[in-house]
C-alpha cells in the first residue's frame, strides 16, 4: 500500500474524515478553526466519534507516508467550504441541460 495511488487514497480519506468532522463542528454551532483538534468531547458523543475517525485516518495516512500538516487541512477544508458556496449544486457542466 505504499505505492502513489493508495498514498492519495488515504489522503483523500483523512481529508474527507475532517470534512465530516468539521461540519458536525459548525452544526453543533462550534468555530470549527478553533476547536477541530480539540480532544476533550464527551464519551458518547457524536463529535468524539467523528474526531476518533479523523485521528484513525491520519495515523493510516502517515504509516504510508502522507504527512498533511494542520494548516494545510485548514485551507482545504475552507477551499471545499468556498467551492459548495460557489456551486451549491454541485460542479458545473459544460453540457446544456
Amino acid at each position: 500500500m505504499s505505492n502513489v495511488k493508495e498514498r492519495g487514497r488515504l489522503g483523500d480519506i483523512l481529508l474527507r474524515e475532517f470534512g465530516e468532522l468539521a461540519d458536525a463542528l459548525t452544526e453543533a454551532g462550534y468555530d470549527w478553526t478553533a476547536v477541530w483538534y480539540c480532544e476533550s468531547w464527551p464519551s458518547a458523543s457524536r463529535l468524539r466519534w467523528l474526531h476518533g475517525r479523523f485521528l484513525l485516518a491520519r495515523e493510516m495516512a502517515a504509516a504510508v507516508g502522507v504527512h498533511i500538516p494542520d494548516e494545510e487541512i485548514t485551507q482545504q477544508h475552507r477551499e471545499r467550504l468556498e467551492y459548495l458556496r460557489l456551486f451549491p449544486d454541485g460542479p458545473p457542466s459544460l453540457t446544456d441541460q
